[in-house]
Order: structure tokens, then sequence, then C-alpha cells
């Protein structure tokens, strides 16, 4: 993961990143730490608090990025995995137009 080095030329320490994405700081170093049960409310939150996209805390490139979610995904419970395609079928419908 990515995490640290965005985090650290950003000066953040783990515990104003946790702040800011509102997890607890050992989430932080557990994830640097390459733990492989985040969560992608998680991910998600990371990723907004650093202003970057989440593939991007994942990988370098966006194609090894989208390997490594396959290869999670892959490891899911079927419950999981369901929950995991709702979520991106949320993600990706359009918002109420203004």
């Amino acid at each position: 993961m990515n995490l640290k080095s965005m985090r650290l030329s950003r000066g953040l320490s783990q515990k104003e990143l946790a702040d800011m994405a509102g997890v607890q700081q050992a989430m932080i170093s557990k994830v640097e730490a390459g733990y492989d049960g985040v969560t992608l409310r998680v991910l998600r939150s990371l990723a907004s608090a650093l202003d970057v996209e989440v593939y991007d805390l994942l990988a370098d490139d966006r194609a090894t990025a989208e390997r490594e979610l396959v290869k999670a995904f892959r490891g899911l419970s079927a419950d999981r995995q369901k929950g995991w395609l709702e979520l991106a079928a949320a993600l990706v419908q359009p918002g109420p137009q203004p």
C-alpha cells in the first residue's frame, strides 16, 4: 500500500491522518503494516482524507490496483461479495439532478 508514503509526503502523523479520516490510529498502523482485513469504508475514508482515489492507496498504477482489488474480492465470502457489489452499484448510480 502507498498509504505511508502518501501520509509522510503530506507531513502527517498516523494520529493526524486517523483524525482526518475518522478512524482509529491503530487502523492506520495496521494498514501501513500490510493488514489485509481493511474494509472498503476505511479505504474510502483514507482516500478522501488524502484527496486521492482508493486505487492510489493500493498501487502505483490503476491496473495493478484493480488486480489487487479483484484478488481481495475473490477471497471474500459470498455474503461479503454481495455487499461489495451492492456498494459498487450504489457508487456508480447517478445522483439526483439539480
